[in-house]
């Protein structure tokens, strides 16, 4: 139990104490039920539930409610017709387990569930009696709602009749697909994980896992009376906290404030982000927020949004470490962008790949102001997704021209400050090296070697010989075919000169 008194000043005084009690009967059994298309005056209190079975493990309900026939409301011919889609003619023989409708009609509806919240740890449902308030922890809340497989069944059925009868049944044409030629390999650690938290995992779990079926008990029926009075705490005289805080100290533990070391680390400028707020933190923090919020953005903007106080030597200290130069412009470092150990949200390529492929595309555009989308990604070999996602947030499409940055080029900036400029060309020389010799080696396609026959070797290894012994050796500049006529020419000669001497 914790009972909260909170007295500081007497501007704000103590209205009420309210104990607030903590009870654990049901913590990993209590689940709070949705009903997102069905209104709230029209629930499921009062309706039929015919069988109910739970996955405890995956958190999820099925939930069989009766239809009423009878009602005056419900076209029997419409749901006589569906029964029959469904489970074939009455008279023909079929096992009940295979049957969706319990009678000839549509006699009840399936609910099914999904999960409202992946996690629910921090909720909790509460009851308030006697001035007191009883909370109880859920273990879930899901969303339920009507199943259609029927419907799947139906159409099912109506091919098979159709070629038992021997009628052509023609397929459903979806059109041309797109074929994507994957090559097994070892699948990396960060993959796994994605594949874990993916929806053909979380359907192979629920799979696996069998229906535990259970027994509805009514909302006024005597167990969901006893249930209920599960949610209070039972030990209701022991005190487990007394929270004897100031009103500051309280609501410091309710929303404990951001400080200004964790605010520096999400380095985002989103809307709620004012720019005076910005101004009070360190010049590094500024310009490395700054400059991951636009981009790409030009010296002379970036001096404008930043306070005049500060020196433009130290501006310039702090956006080397930030940012590059490209075509005169301030570019953010891709590890700004991609941080490490984190992965793409298309299709979960790895930060040091994705950094490795924006610096490529940032030293192009040192080099050519557009860009041509397709040879840009025959080098990188990136799925077009994330190269895409690359572009976009650097640069802008031009029809037939290409992809150029959405600053247009400066030269001001390398007139001003050619020593920086000078610097930054050495820095994207030395890239140039690194990029070349880790992207060029993959599209490089391994040519087949022809073995040599030992007359090549034993000729080879003569050639280096005379080379050594300082011998002239043909040119390797004669043709194949000269050098041939030559052989030929002297073997002609040779002859002529053994039938003179005969």
């Amino acid at each position: 139990m914790s009972d909260i008194n909170m007295t500081e000043s007497e501007d704000d005084p103590v209205v009420k104490e309210i104990p607030v009690f903590l009870s654990k009967t049901l913590e990993n059994k209590l689940f709070i039920f949705q009903y997102p298309i069905r209104p709230a005056r029209d629930g499921y209190d009062n309706a039929t539930f015919l069988k109910t079975s739970i996955k405890p493990e995956n958190q999820e309900v099925r939930i069989e409610v009766a239809v009423d026939t009878f009602s005056l409301n419900y076209d029997k011919m419409k749901g006589r017709q569906i029964a029959i889609n469904a489970d074939g003619n009455s008279k023909t023989e079929q096992e009940d387990d295979e049957k969706v409708f319990d009678s000839d009609l549509m006699d009840k509806t399936v609910l099914h569930s999904s999960r409202a919240l992946p996690e629910c740890t921090n909720y909790a449902a509460a009851v308030y009696q006697d001035g007191e308030l009883h909370i109880t922890p859920l273990k879930g809340i899901i969303q339920l709602r009507p199943q259609f497989n029927y419907l799947d069944k139906s159409d099912k059925r109506a091919r098979e009749e159709a070629k038992t009868i021997g009628e052509d049944v023609e397929e459903e044409d979806e059109g041309p697909k797109q074929v994507n030629v994957t090559f097994d390999r070892q699948t990396p650690d960060f993959l796994k994980k994605m594949q874990e938290q993916s929806f053909q995992h979380f359907s192979k779990k629920s799979s696996e896992e069998k229906w535990i079926h259970t027994n509805y008990a009514p909302v006024n029926s005597t167990q969901a009376e006893l249930t209920r009075l599960e949610m209070f705490c039972s030990s209701t005289e022991e005190s487990i906290n007394a929270l004897n805080l100031t009103n500051k100290q309280y609501l410091e533990l309710l929303a404990p404030p951001i400080s200004q070391e964790q605010y520096s680390k999400s380095e985002t400028l989103s809307h709620t982000t004012s720019l005076n707020y910005i101004r009070t933190l360190p010049l590094l923090d500024q310009v490395r927020i700054l400059m991951k919020d636009a981009k790409v953005i030009s010296f002379t903007q970036l001096r404008l949004i930043l306070s005049s106080e500060h020196d433009t030597a130290a501006v310039l200290k702090y956006l080397q470490q930030v940012a590059v130069l490209v075509q005169g412009n301030w570019v953010v470092n891709s590890e700004l962008i991609y941080i490490k150990d984190s992965v793409s949200s298309q299709n979960g390529i790895p930060a040091e790949l994705m950094c490795r492929a924006r610096d490529y595309i940032l030293l192009s555009f040192t080099e050519q102001q557009f860009l041509d989308r397709r040879a840009i990604s025959t080098v990188i070999k990136l799925p077009s997704e994330e190269i895409k996602e690359i572009f976009t947030n650097l640069a802008i499409h031009i029809p037939k021209k290409g992809w150029q940055l959405i600053v247009p080029p400066n030269k001001d900036f390398a007139e001003k400050y050619p020593e920086i400029a000078q610097r930054q060309e050495m820095f994207w020389e030395a890239k140039r090296k690194y990029l070349r010799e880790t992207l060029e080696p993959q599209n490089q396609v391994p040519q087949r070697q022809r073995r040599r026959s030992n007359r090549e070797s034993i000729g080879s290894e003569n050639e280096e010989r005379n080379v050594g012994r300082g011998k002239k050796l043909r040119d390797s500049s004669i043709s194949d075919d000269s050098a041939s006529e030559t052989v030929k020419h002297k073997k002609t000669s040779r002859s002529r000169k053994v039938s003179e001497t005969t």
